[in-house]
């Protein structure tokens, strides 16, 4: 792999540094990683992945992308989210204004409102926000860029499994620094590309999943990506997840295309026994929270 050196013309997003090696090609997208911080990246990034969460995503993922149904999957991560915020709530000294970016059909808003945070949301998919609206809850559609937010009007940002989606992550996080109060915090959990579980895979590492997933950090690359946007890292951890047995068999029909996890899929699809919460923890997603500097000047 060291001998697998590429020139392309672009500069790492969390070091700056510009030498790269290919490290594989999935579904038809390139990734390089990056030699000094080792961020792997799609490259050249695609224009528009807009397309990849309409309502498929959300409810049948017969595309290949998403969940068997948002809402189901998602019900076995109640715990995982209630973990989040009980870790947030022990860096920030109250419980004000909340937005969750890539809020999806609102299921961790809903959360966050339940606990006494005034919460809203982010999200790309009008389908999924339209549910969310639905539901009651303030669930905007669009993204950071194309919403205008007030300077310093949110206490709390958060990215679930997000960050890694965004094909200008540099841009987001400025963003969020603009519109957090000073000292608020930016909380994220997104795939460790250094994990053990990563390494050992390595290509076929089941969370390599161009074009969803367009970057992937480990704790060297997001801290200096962090660091360099003007926030300071105050927790890092890594947090088990729950997934439902439908969600489950889906990801591994995607990961190795055997006929009987589709099978599966489509047989537990709908069912009770589908919607049972398994608790799986490979250690290959991590937790971060970051406060923002009061006075940041890039270096």
């Amino acid at each position: 792999m060291e001998n697998n050196f590429k020139k392309i013309n672009t500069a790492c997003i969390a070091c700056g540094r510009t030498l790269f090696d290919f490290f594989a090609n999935k579904n038809g997208f390139d990734l390089y990683r990056c030699r000094n911080c080792r961020l792997i990246f799609v490259w050249p990034l695609p224009q528009d992945s807009t397309d990849l969460y309409s309502s498929d995503y959300f409810s049948g993922a017969k595309s290949g992308f998403g969940y068997v149904n948002y809402e189901e999957d998602k019900s076995a991560m109640f715990k995982t989210f209630e973990v989040y915020l009980g870790k947030i709530e022990q860096f920030t000294p109250r419980k004000g204004k909340l937005l969750d970016v890539g809020a999806a059909t609102g299921f961790f808003v809903q959360l966050a409102i339940e606990r006494g945070w005034k919460a809203s949301g982010i999200e790309i998919s009008d389908y999924a926000a339209k549910v969310a609206r639905q539901k009651g809850l303030d669930v905007m559609t669009g993204t950071l860029e194309s919403v205008d937010f007030d300077t310093s009007s949110f206490g709390v940002v958060t990215l679930w499994d997000v960050i890694e989606h965004l094909s200008d992550p540099v841009s987001h996080l400025k963003l969020i620094y603009n519109i957090l109060e000073v000292g608020g915090l930016v909380a994220i959990n997104t795939p460790d590309s250094a994990s053990f579980a990563a390494r050992i895979f390595g290509k076929r590492w089941h969370l390599l999943v161009p074009p969803e997933h367009l970057f992937y950090f480990n704790y060297r690359s997001l801290l200096a990506l962090l660091r360099n946007s003007g926030f300071e890292v105050v927790h890092i951890s890594k947090i088990g997840k729950k997934f439902t047995l439908q969600y489950i068999f889906k990801t591994l029909a995607r990961w190795q295309n055997f006929f009987i996890w589709k099978q599966l899929t489509k047989i537990l699809a709908g069912t009770r026994l589908g919607t049972i919460g398994i608790p799986v923890n490979l250690r290959d997603n991590f937790f971060v929270i970051a406060k923002k500097y009061e006075n940041f000047r890039k270096i």
